[in-house]
């Protein structure tokens, strides 16, 4: 049985210095070649006042150090502002290669630049891949006993729901911001979602990078892996 883990990291500034950050870990796993990739929630935690992107960079350092992460394990930080950025740049340091997502608006995702393994993705696109995956049965959220692994659980039902209900077109859903992203109550969602976008686009190699012209959705993942 092939699996790999994805971390997903999003932060949004507090009314102080502080930070409140959210990273999700997904187990993908695939039973034989001929089999559909599934997804698990593995790991979820918020935190409500990260001051240093260098000591949260260490405290995931060390869990991705432990088994069976250890050597499993892509991680994708959005580096929309700041400590983002500042969070990027202190996991690089680490030697831990986090692909760098920047939200834009709209749809549709290219890759950043040739020097970096970063990713110009649009918001309602890594939305998508979460609800789709849920929605078709290859994402198991529940089970996980922490407040906010039920609330990513239930988020994450009603946004399958209400995406059934749209016909597919997330874009036509009524949701709580102006952005690309949603607002900072919901990062248990927007890093489940990156966690999800990478595991969708890349095979069981953690040392792969991004392909040129980045997918979106799970099936690029699934063509890739055949």
């Amino acid at each position: 049985m092939a699996h790999a883990f994805f971390l997903g990291i999003d932060a949004g500034p507090n009314d102080d210095s502080s930070h409140a950050v959210a990273h999700t870990l997904l187990e993908k796993e695939k039973e034989s070649s001929d089999d559909v990739a599934t997804y698990r929630l593995d790991h979820i935690q918020r935190h409500t006042d990260v001051s240093s992107a260098d000591d949260l960079a260490d405290r995931l350092q060390g869990f991705v150090a432990d088994r069976p992460y250890i050597g499993r394990t892509s991680i994708i930080a959005n580096r929309g502002n700041e400590f983002g950025e500042a969070l990027v740049e202190a996991l690089r340091d680490r030697g831990l290669d986090p692909v760098a997502a920047t939200f834009t608006q709209g749809t549709g995702t290219a890759s950043g630049g040739t020097d970096e393994m970063g990713v110009h993705m649009g918001g309602i696109d890594v939305i998508r891949t979460l609800a789709d995956l849920y929605r078709d049965g290859k994402m198991v959220l529940e089970g996980y006993s922490t407040e906010v692994g039920s609330r990513l659980a239930r988020d994450v039902q009603m946004l399958a729901e209400q995406l059934d209900e749209a016909d597919g077109d997330i874009e036509a859903l009524e949701t709580s911001t102006d952005g690309p992203s949603f607002d900072p109550e919901a990062l248990h969602v927007t890093s489940a979602a990156l966690a999800a976008w990478l595991g969708a686009e890349r095979s069981f190699d953690p040392s792969q990078h991004l392909k040129e012209s980045p997918q979106t959705g799970p099936s690029s993942a699934e063509r890739s892996e055949l």
